[in-house]
């Protein structure tokens, strides 16, 4: 880092300017990175802070700042019942201004304009008052993926989104404004978050209030009835948990939990086991019988079944390319001996009576 400083030179009158080097420091403090937030630091400030971002060493302390200055600056107050009250007036039609003897033409851009406030401002946040919440289909529109299919999608800031089969994205209606950007995830998908010039938080909504925080990262979400994972592959992220619980995760790391809702943090070796349904693979690593029929039944919609409880602890392994449901059951059967009964409301998966090794 090179900084310039006036040095008086004995047989010269005049001030001349001479290069001189600074050793960067290794930290920098939290007042500087308040400012730089702020948008109040120097160009020297701003280069130093980053210069000390290029340290990846550096990040997760950088977010927990940002993290800090969020809160003590909220970007956002809405203003609820306002919001509300323009919103119902604009669905009956009806004008909550008073009338003034303007001209007809500019009385209809004022109406235009307040019509598109008050709806940018429900867009902006999901009123809740006195209990009534507005429908999630008038604030947000739906991305989808059918059964046993993969859908890709491209959101409004760049962002990159693949949907596992039988999963929805929710988003808003009309584009992300200044602030977060919020989204509410209800299945499996994999995000490449873009960065944005005034460093928005990406928001993923999911179950039983988690969420994830990113800025700029890439990750696979999993927000399903029996449980919640997260698998960092680059950047950081922060989870908020129940109860006000808060983690940092760093790439490698897989958040899951049950059920119950307990929950572990660990690092995993074999990021491609979280993605292989994107190449209608299943990946199964001394995986549980029981926890590979959920998956058959998450991604193609079905009812499989095993009635018996010592056959759902079999595990099973490897990688599997299955496109619809009976390419599973079909390598299932062969691999375990097993039988595919047939039901009128489900599909059983029993032991074979021509196994050998069945008792």
């Amino acid at each position: 880092m090179v900084f310039l400083s006036a040095v008086n030179y004995p047989n010269s009158p005049h001030r001349t300017v001479k290069a001189k080097k600074y050793k960067m420091k290794e930290s920098l403090s939290k007042d500087v990175l308040f400012d730089f937030f702020d948008g109040r630091t120097t160009s020297i400030q701003r280069k130093l802070v980053e210069d000390w971002l290029a340290d990846p060493r550096n990040e997760e302390l950088y977010y927990q700042y940002l993290d800090e200055w969020e809160s003590r600056h909220p970007q956002f107050s809405p203003q609820i019942e306002s919001a509300l009250s323009e919103y119902v007036a604009l669905v009956n039609d009806q004008d909550t201004t008073r009338e003034t003897p303007l001209h007809q033409a500019e009385k209809a851009h004022f109406n235009l304009w307040r019509s598109a406030w008050a709806y940018s401002a429900v867009a902006a946040c999901l009123l809740v008052v006195g209990g009534f919440v507005f429908n999630k289909e008038l604030m947000y529109k739906s991305l989808t993926s059918e059964n046993g299919r993969i859908s890709a999608y491209q959101l409004s800031d760049g962002t990159e989104v693949v949907l596992n089969a039988n999963s929805v994205l929710r988003v808003p209606r009309l584009g992300f404004g200044p602030g977060n950007r919020e989204v509410m995830l209800e299945g499996e998908a994999e995000f490449k978050v873009v960065h944005t010039e005034r460093d928005s938080r990406f928001i993923v909504k999911m179950n039983k209030d988690y969420l994830i925080e990113v800025l700029g990262t890439e990750f696979v979400a999993f927000s399903r009835e029996r449980g919640t994972k997260v698998f960092l592959t680059k950047g950081k992220v922060k989870l908020s948990l129940p109860k006000g619980k808060q983690l940092y995760m760093k790439p490698g790391n897989l958040f899951s939990t049950e059920k119950d809702g307990k929950f572990t943090l660990t690092s995993s070796s074999t990021p491609a086991r979280f993605v292989a349904w994107k190449q209608d693979m299943f990946y199964f690593d001394n995986t549980l019988l029981s926890e590979a029929v959920e998956q058959l039944n998450e991604r193609f919609k079905v009812d499989v079944r095993i009635l018996d409880p010592v056959l759902g602890k079999r595990r099973i392994g490897g990688v599997y390319k299955a496109k619809q449901a009976d390419d599973l059951l079909a390598i299932l059967s062969e691999l375990l001996h097993l039988e595919v009964v047939k039901h009128n409301e489900f599909i059983e998966l029993r032991t074979s009576v021509t196994n050998p090794n069945h008792e």
